[in-house]
């Protein structure tokens, strides 16, 4: 098998020598940057994980999407297995990042909701973390996973949480902003990584925002103020607060799944899961607190 520096350097795009360096911080895949006579470039490598839900073709259509609705950059190059983006030159937010920004990043995250989908083509691909969870839990029962045994407790903690969710507009949410997927050129916020984007409701995509970087109550009850305004109801609280809680469960079990699925060097997956498991069950006590 060539190793991907290899690939990289023999790609029929270059100008250039070309010597790519290792972009840190993927958790999900491995990511290059190369520098081509002065102009830089992302290399993204990745295969489909159908146990759980990513598919690159998708990725590729929703990143050319994005970029056309302007919140992404050009795609520039594909290839079986692999696709080069122009290279953004900014910050990598850290979760205090997301919290200082947290105004800016929830209005862009509403006109990313509302302006992806007449750029997104093909079939739909729906994003139901409540579904998700109750998916993976069976993955991991099937590959007799350690800890699948919390497979009943998953399926009725998801179908609980989902009885909580009201009918809400259907959106087409990123799903996956973790604090690495915002970026930050000192002029303006961009989205990258679109593995997990599809449609879903505005408060799920908003929940995971909050839940990465780990928003306190008082922030909590701000944004939503910021992205709802007057149509801020308490069905509206109690569809977030749900969310708000299987977001990292659904977290937690792709972890899971990932010790066995995924090989990124140096990213322990068993103490992510269990970090992501142990953000649910705070989560799920204070919905409960709330709204039982």
């Amino acid at each position: 098998m060539i190793d991907p520096i290899t690939r990289i350097t023999v790609l029929p795009i270059w100008t250039s020598e070309v010597r790519p360096t290792l972009l840190p911080g993927g958790i999900g895949n491995q990511s290059y940057i190369v520098d081509d006579d002065g102009r830089k470039f992302v290399v993204r490598f990745g295969r489909d994980h159908p146990q759980q839900h990513v598919y690159r073709a998708w990725e590729l259509m929703v990143s050319q999407a994005a970029h056309r609705a302007g919140f992404a950059s050009e795609i520039v190059y594909t290839g079986p297995g692999v696709f080069v983006g122009v290279y953004i030159d900014g910050k990598n937010c850290t979760p205090q990042d997301v919290r200082d920004k947290a105004d800016d990043i929830v209005l862009l995250m509403r006109r990313f909701h509302v302006e992806m989908p007449p750029h997104v083509s093909g079939a739909a691909h729906m994003f139901w973390p409540f579904h998700t969870v109750r998916d993976y839990a069976r993955t991991l029962r099937h590959e007799r996973h350690r800890n699948a045994g919390m497979f009943g407790d998953w399926f009725d903690v998801s179908e609980e949480l989902e009885r909580a969710q009201a009918a809400l507009p259907i959106i087409f949410g990123h799903n996956d902003l973790v604090h690495r997927n915002i970026v930050d050129d000192g002029d303006r916020i961009w989205f990258v990584d679109y593995e997990h984007a599809g449609f879903t409701t505005s408060v799920v995509d908003l929940a995971g925002l909050a839940s990465h970087s780990s928003f306190g109550d008082a922030q909590l009850d701000h944004v939503l103020d910021l992205y709802f305004g007057p149509d801020l109801t308490d069905d509206v609280r109690r569809s977030f607060d749900a969310a708000f809680a299987i977001m990292p469960l659904r977290e937690a079990l792709w972890g899971m799944l990932a010790e066995t699925h995924l090989d990124i060097p140096q990213v322990d997956y068993f103490a992510y899961g269990a970090q992501k498991l142990e953000v649910h069950r705070e989560a799920l006590d204070r919905f409960r607190r709330r709204w039982s």
